[in-house]
């Protein structure tokens, strides 16, 4: 649909329920600072975001400070935050759903001054995201993305060598995959991340037990099948805070999808309830 066409169908809907919402079409930088704007007014009750995961974890900096509630349009590539609440897929039944949705508290992750929903990512999966992204945004197909990610993953294999400070004490890693989730993952649709709640007060930490390719693919097929509760290939944990002290200064760092570089060392922690965001009934 193009943008206007998606601007009609919102504005058809949501006037139809009786709502009064101000839909601006924005992307990249544009967007952050309609945001911004957005938290400043006081007459706006909720915030709804139009894209992917990304996008909404971006967002959360200026939502959190405002106290409003914050939705989501699901119109990025994997939507694991739209999936994990149940809003519907199709745009119009979206709106609907966002129209008679409840205010619901949300945990919130944090690493160091970043604000995430879903997870963070070290080693080889930024890598793997990475490649992708480069291959969507030329407009290849997902399956393209997808073989370019691993193809990405095979050129530049990353190791992450790190010391892991919790409540539990002190460990050092060498892994090729870390993970830190906004409370614990479950055994569900690869194509979903299930959390086992989004209110449990805890960060789940899962470290790869192998540092090696063969290990790597061994946990990727796990995952792959949606495994991540009963995942043979990880060690994992379920703790308030974590500490990571990476040997690389600056590693890449996947969080909710988006790659950067990032300085360390790394405090992750739990906000319990932090967010109010807009359930489908």
């Amino acid at each position: 649909m193009s943008p206007s066409a998606v601007t009609e169908r919102l504005s058809v809907v949501w006037g139809s329920l009786g709502h009064d919402a101000a839909i601006i079409l924005a992307e990249g930088k544009d967007m952050g600072r309609m945001v911004r704007k957005a938290c400043r007014d006081p007459d706006i009750r909720a915030i709804i975001i139009g894209g992917g995961d990304g996008s909404l974890s971006r967002a959360l900096e200026h939502v959190l400070a405002s106290g409003k509630s914050l939705g989501v349009l699901p119109l990025g590539t994997m939507n694991y935050m739209a999936r994990q609440i149940g809003m519907p897929l199709d745009l119009a039944q979206a709106a609907v759903a966002l129209a008679g949705a409840v205010q619901t508290p949300m945990d919130v992750g944090r690493v160091n001054d970043r604000y995430f929903l879903i997870r963070a990512c070290f080693g080889a999966f930024p890598e793997f995201i990475q490649s992708r992204d480069r291959v969507r945004r030329k407009g290849g197909s997902f399956l393209e993305g997808a073989l370019a990610g691993l193809s990405g993953v095979a050129r530049r294999y990353r190791i992450v060598e790190a010391e892991l400070s919790s409540p539990g004490g002190r460990a050092r890693i060498a892994t090729s995959f870390l993970m830190i989730s906004n409370n614990l993952c479950r055994d569900s649709d690869p194509f979903l991340l299930e959390r086992e709640r989004m209110d449990g007060g805890s960060l789940g930490v899962y470290v790869g037990r192998s540092a090696g390719p063969v290990g790597l693919m061994e946990l990727g097929l796990q995952a792959a099948m949606g495994r991540w509760a009963n995942n043979e290939a990880l060690f994992q944990g379920e703790m308030h805070w974590l500490e990571v002290q990476t040997e690389q200064r600056k590693p890449l760092i996947s969080i909710d999808g988006e790659v950067e570089k990032m300085e360390g060392p790394f405090r992750f922690d739990i906000l319990p309830g932090a967010l109010s965001i807009l359930v489908p009934k």
